[in-house]
C-alpha cells in the first residue's frame, strides 16, 4: 500500500534500486507501399478529449517472468521491442505524435490537436536491483513503499504537456526473476479502450514472426453536426500543471487489489437480482454491476462521519463507441467516454442492500444513450471548460478501466503476462478494474482513506466475497 501522493523522486528501499540504462526515442517504421499513410495528420480535440487534458497521464504495467528459452533479459530484448514498437506506431501514429496548443490573447482560451508528426515514444531501459517478482506482486503492501511507482516513467506529468512531451513512455525493467513493462500515457491522447487495443496491436506484432500484418485502429475525430473545429476554451496552462506544495497536510491513502472470482461474482449477481426483483424491478443486473454495487456499499458503510441523508456518488467511466448513432468504429482512436454518476442516500445504500445498490448502478448505464452523449457535448459547447480534479470526495467512488479490456492476451513473444498493476492519479475513493488471471475473474485496485481500507479489509460481509 502506497501513502499518497508519491513524489516523483519516491523509489523503492535502497537494496532495491532502478538504475537506468537507456532511454531513447523510438519513431514509426516507413509505411509498406499501397498503405493508408495516417502520419503527418492533425487530429482535432473533440470534448471528449479536451475532458483529459487536466488529468495526468495514466499508467498501466504488465509483469512477465523469466520464460526459457526466449530469455527476455538477454541483450537482444530490448532492439527488439524497439523494432516492433516502431511498427507498431507505423499502424498506431497518435501514440508518436505530440499536441499542438494555440492560445487566443484575445479571450484566454485555447485549443488543442493531437499532431501526428512521428515525433515518437520514449522508451526507458532500466535494471532493477533486487527486486523480484514476488515484489511486485505484493506491491499493495505497506512494507514496499514507492516499488509499483518506480517501475514507471515521467510520473506526474498532466495531459496538456504532451505538447511538449511524448504521449506514450515504455519502461522496460528487468527483475531478479522475470521483468515489469510499464507504460504511461497521456490520457488526453486516448482511453483506456484505445491503450489496450493498442497494446494487442504492438504484442501481436512482437510476437508473429511470419510478418503478418495487423489491422489499423480507425484514426480520426468524430464531431456533432454543427460543430466546426476547432473547438475553443477557457485553458491556462500555468494553473492546470502547477503542482501543489509539498508542505501541505496530505491525506494518508492507502492501495491494495482485491479478488473476485468467477464464482463469487455469480452469488453476488444471484443476490442482486434477486433482491431488486423483490422491490418490484424487473431489470436485468450484470455481474460488473453486482461486484460494483457490493463495493460500493462496503465503502459506504465504513466511511466514517457520512449523515444517512447525505448523497453519495459512484462514477463511472462509460464507452460511447457502440452507443452513438451512428455507431464509430471499436477500434476508433482517441476517447469516448464520459462519466455517468450513480447517486444514493448513505443510508439507503447500506440499509436496503445490494439489489438496490446494483438497480442505481444499472439505470446510470441504461441513460447513457446517444441523446444523452449529444446532451453532454451540446451543454458544454455552451460553456465549454476543463476542471482540475482534486482530491475525490469522501462520499465519492470513480470508476476506471473494465475488465472487458484484453489485458493478459499481451504475449510478446515469450508467454502472457502473470499480473497487470495501475499506478499515478491516486485519489481517495479510485477504483481500477481489471480482468483477472483466472477465467470469469476481476481484480479491483482500490486507493482509499486508511481508515475506511482498515475498515473493509475488515468488513466480514464484504470480504465473504474476495478471493
Amino acid at each position: 500500500m502506497n501513502d499518497y501522493p508519491l513524489p516523483p523522486e519516491i523509489h523503492p528501499p535502497s537494496e532495491k534500486t532502478i538504475q537506468i540504462i537507456s532511454t531513447s526515442i523510438v519513431e514509426p517504421a516507413a509505411l509498406p507501399p499501397n498503405t493508408t499513410n495516417h502520419h503527418d495528420i492533425e487530429i482535432q480535440f473533440t470534448p471528449f478529449d479536451i475532458q483529459f487534458l487536466p488529468l495526468q497521464y495514466a499508467q498501466r504495467g504488465l509483469l512477465f517472468p523469466n520464460p526459457s528459452p526466449q530469455k527476455p533479459n538477454s541483450p537482444s530484448t530490448i532492439p527488439r521491442l524497439k523494432t516492433t514498437l516502431s511498427r507498431a506506431l507505423s499502424i498506431v501514429p497518435p501514440f508518436a505524435g505530440r499536441l499542438a496548443a494555440v492560445q487566443y490573447d484575445d479571450d484566454g482560451t485555447a485549443s488543442f490537436s493531437l499532431n501526428c508528426n512521428g515525433a515518437g515514444a520514449l522508451v526507458v531501459h532500466a535494471v532493477a536491483n533486487g527486486l523480484s517478482a514476488a515484489d511486485i506482486l505484493h506491491s499493495d503492501d505497506p512494507t514496499s513503499p514507492g516499488v509499483l511507482h518506480s517501475l514507471f516513467s515521467m510520473n506526474g506529468a498532466y495531459g496538456c504537456e504532451g505538447v511538449s512531451k511524448p504521449l506514450l513512455v515504455v519502461q522496460f525493467t528487468q527483475l531478479a526473476d522475470g521483468f515489469f513493462m510499464g507504460f504511461t500515457f497521456s490520457h488526453a491522447a486516448a482511453d483506456g479502450s484505445s491503450f489496450w487495443h493498442f497494446l494487442s496491436t504492438w504484442s501481436e506484432i512482437s510476437r508473429n514472426t511470419d510478418g503478418e500484418s495487423v489491422s489499423p485502429d480507425s484514426i480520426g475525430t468524430w464531431f456533432l453536426d454543427g460543430i466546426e473545429p476547432p473547438i475553443r476554451f477557457p485553458f491556462s496552462f500555468d494553473e492546470t500543471i502547477q503542482k501543489p506544495p509539498i508542505h501541505l497536510p496530505l491525506p494518508p491513502l492507502l492501495q491494495r487489489i482485491f479478488h473476485f472470482s468467477k464464482d463469487k461474482i455469480a452469488q453476488l449477481k444471484y443476490r442482486a437480482n434477486s433482491e431488486q426483483t423483490d422491490i418490484g424491478s424487473a431489470k436485468s443486473i450484470s455481474s460488473f454491476q453486482s461486484m460494483l454495487a457490493h463495493i460500493w456499499r462496503a465503502v459506504i458503510r465504513n466511511s466514517h462521519g457520512l449523515d444517512p441523508d447525505e448523497e453519495v456518488y459512484c462514477k463511472l467511466l462509460v464507452d460511447f463507441r457502440q452507443r452513438l448513432r451512428p455507431k464509430l468504429p471499436e477500434a476508433y482512436f482517441g476517447n469516448a467516454v464520459l462519466f455517468a454518476t450513480a447517486t444514493a442516500t448513505a443510508g439507503d445504500l447500506v440499509e436496503k442492500g445490494i439489489g438496490f445498490a446494483a438497480l442505481k448502478l444499472n439505470e446510470t448505464v441504461e441513460r447513457q444513450t446517444d441523446g444523452e452523449g449529444r446532451r453532454w457535448v451540446k451543454e458544454w459547447m455552451e460553456k465549454p471548460e476543463v476542471r482540475k480534479l482534486g482530491a475525490m470526495a469522501r462520499n465519492s467512488l470513480i470508476v476506471a478501466d473494465s475488465p472487458r479490456f484484453e489485458v493478459y492476451g499481451n504475449d510478446f513473444g515469450w508467454g502472457k503476462p502473470v499480473a497487470v498493476r495501475a499506478a499515478g492519479n491516486y485519489s481517495d475513493g479510485k477504483l481500477t478494474v481489471l480482468k483477472g488471471k483466472e477465467e470469469g475473474s476481476v481484480d479491483v485496485q482500490i486507493c482509499l482513506m486508511d481508515a475506511t481500507m482498515k475498515g473493509i479489509g475488515n468488513d466480514s460481509e464484504f470480504m465473504e466475497f474476495v478471493g
